[in-house]
């Protein structure tokens, strides 16, 4: 589980420092296996300045720029913008670098006979602006004496990479480490605002979860979102998703995968377009096939969870999607999926075709079923605010009835267990602070000791997972 500090304090409003948070989630029983820096894409574009400037000798479009990038020898690069001329002050990439509009890798290249080692960037392909007919500009008098330094400044991140054990399927979202840390004495959790969002009216694509025996899916939530447009990412978001090792792909895939990472709420999202006559989530049968988002081709067994439509396989239920209604840049109309997956039916699917994804990491270990809402409401004002688009009401179908577990808590049990006193205003606030709530009961009597005793009746809440 990977995560920087500064989305961590995103949730948690805390004053200590890096080390010492490292070494609490240690303590708390959440071991650190890495805690580094780490820098992102943009870590390797600096300030450059073209010497001169020549006709390429092969093409009548493109130059061949002399360029000084503050070391001892100067580059040549291959540079077709009409604004490439001699003492111009630019942003220059090396071989190695990833291009932020198009995620393009750098390498050194010949073009028309000439090699180029590395490019001079626009800032559209930066996603500075939408300036794209020439080379970026930086005024001499702030700029001449950088040469050679970095462009983009203060861009290292600093990472944590935890091992999580099975039963803290809690803490498999940045929201949920910050609970504990702050039920720890770390700091206090950051209240959850979900804005409003005014809906466009009902979510008019059907959904329908057959009634079976081994049905895996027990709650599928939905929203439709009309008239988006997929683009990139904003460099706040691509910066999230590079940390965690991962490359980002669109904004609507992106947010799709932050919002996991962020809640612990695995999403998926439809080309709405794509969806023939609804959506029916129904048992596998034997022999049926789809060709996933991985690009790989599945043969299916019976009882295996499937998001279907009246052509087939979508995909498969909490583990993955399938590539004919993946979402594309041309997307128009997507539907967003947020749903409940049983975590049997999960772990059996994704052994038997070996399969292993970062939602079904989460399903089977067991998410909050009650976070369905919350993780559509996140999603879709992203996406909104990122895509533009109007949203619908939110449609939730349920295969089951959520009951709140309540435990019975004995404070003499527990100081005999662990060989240590809390005091009941310390036990409260801790339980609180884990999403517990509380309800404290009249004393009563242990039919086998007679020893007068207190205890307290705890619900689980807010996702926090506790059954003994």
């Amino acid at each position: 589980m990977k995560f920087t500090i500064d989305w961590l304090k995103e949730h948690l409003d805390t004053r200590c420092d890096d080390k010492k948070i490292a070494h609490k989630l240690t303590d708390i029983g959440l071991e650190v296996e890495s805690f580094q820096s780490q820098s992102s894409e943009l870590d390797n574009f600096i300030v450059a300045k073209i010497l001169n400037s020549e006709q390429h000798p092969n093409a009548d479009r493109l130059k061949v720029c002399d360029v000084d990038i503050g070391k001892k020898e100067n580059v040549k690069v291959v540079c077709g913008a009409p604004n490439a001329k001699k003492n111009l002050l630019t942003i220059y990439a090396p071989p190695g670098s990833l291009i932020p509009k198009n995620q393009m890798k750098l390498s050194v290249s010949k073009i028309r006979g000439i090699t180029s080692y590395g490019m001079l960037c626009s800032e559209s392909e930066l996603n500075l602006s939408n300036e794209s007919e020439g080379i970026t500009e930086l005024p001499l008098k702030k700029y001449n004496n950088q040469i050679g330094k970095k462009y983009f400044k203060n861009n290292t991140l600093k990472v944590i990479d935890l091992s999580v054990t099975p039963n803290r399927a809690d803490c498999l979202g940045v929201r949920g480490i910050a609970r504990d840390l702050a039920a720890a004495g770390l700091g206090k959790l950051k209240k959850l605002t979900l804005k409003k969002i005014k809906n466009s009216g009902p979510q008019k694509i059907n959904i329908k979860i057959i009634k079976e025996k081994n049905q895996g899916c027990l709650a599928f939530g939905s929203c439709l979102i009309k008239g988006v447009k997929n683009t990139e990412s904003p460099k706040w978001l691509k910066d999230k998703i590079i940390a965690l090792g991962q490359k980002p792909i669109s904004a609507i895939v992106d947010i799709t995968n932050y919002v996991m990472i962020d809640l612990n709420r695995p999403l998926h999202a439809y080309d709405a377009d794509k969806i023939d006559q609804g959506i029916v989530v129904r048992n596998s049968k034997n022999g049926e096939t789809f060709k996933a988002l991985d690009n790989e081709n599945y043969s299916l067994k019976e009882d295996m969870c499937v998001i279907s439509d009246n052509s087939g396989v979508l995909g498969l239920g909490g583990i993955i999607g399938g590539t004919r209604s993946g979402t594309e840049f041309n997307t128009k109309n997507i539907l967003l999926e947020s749903a409940y997956f049983d975590p049997r039916s999960i772990r059996k699917t994704s052994k038997l075709l070996n399969i292993d994804t970062d939602a079904k990491y989460r399903f089977e270990r067991g998410i909050d079923p009650e976070s369905i809402e919350a993780g559509l409401l996140k999603g879709a004002e992203l996406i909104q605010k990122i895509c533009g688009g109007e949203i619908s009401k939110i449609d939730v179908k349920k295969n089951l009835n959520l009951k709140k577990i309540q435990i019975k808590f004995e404070i003499p049990f527990f100081e005999k267990i662990t060989g240590f006193k809390v005091n009941d205003k310390e036990i409260i606030k801790i339980l609180s602070n884990l999403g517990f709530k509380i309800k404290k009961k009249k004393s009563f009597k242990f039919a086998c000791t007679h020893v007068e005793t207190r205890h307290y009746s705890i619900n689980r809440y807010s996702g926090r997972d506790c059954e003994n």
